[in-house]
């Protein structure tokens, strides 16, 4: 009669890849189902911290004793305490560099500091515009980049504002 072994062995290993599983696992995304995100730049900060969203969009980190009733669970891949008495996190969408990708960017003759806006662009075929609300093209990051007359961005190679 091996069956009793069997069923036993099963439930122990069910609970061993069950216990192995990261803490984190529970919870879903905070960047993928909320607006509370920002986006930023493909070397975003690394929190893999549990969080708390309340209902105004604040976020904090979930810390031992849990979110209160009045908040939702979430885990946050990237972002940063940026008040840390009241454990307060801004987390982040990295976007992909424009100029990683050939054409969209320009090569900049002499960087002058303060000139250009470290943006999140709307970029259809070769072509990009700021902003991100409505984007039916592909949201890529600009850390240097200039808006023109005709509403398009310039985005410039190689520098990378601080």
């Amino acid at each position: 009669m091996q069956r009793p072994f069997f069923l036993s062995s099963l439930l122990a290993g069910s609970l061993l890849v069950l216990s192995a599983a990261p803490a984190h696992a529970q919870y879903r995304d905070l960047c993928d189902s909320s607006k509370v995100c920002e986006y930023t730049g493909p070397n975003a900060p690394v929190l893999d911290a549990d969080v708390c969203l309340d209902p105004t969009g604040t976020v904090r980190l979930k810390g031992s004793a849990g979110c209160s009733h009045a908040e939702i669970p979430f885990h946050a891949r990237f972002g940063e305490v940026y008040e840390p008495l009241q454990q307060l996190v801004v987390a982040y969408i990295p976007l992909q560099s424009a100029c990683t990708v050939p054409g969209l960017c320009e090569a900049k003759e002499e960087y002058s500091p303060n000139t250009g806006t470290a943006q999140a662009l709307c970029c259809i075929n070769g072509v990009c515009w700021p902003g991100i609300d409505g984007c039916q093209g592909t949201l890529m990051w600009c850390d240097d980049g200039v808006c023109n007359e005709d509403g398009t961005v310039t985005c410039f190679e190689g520098t990378a504002l601080p």
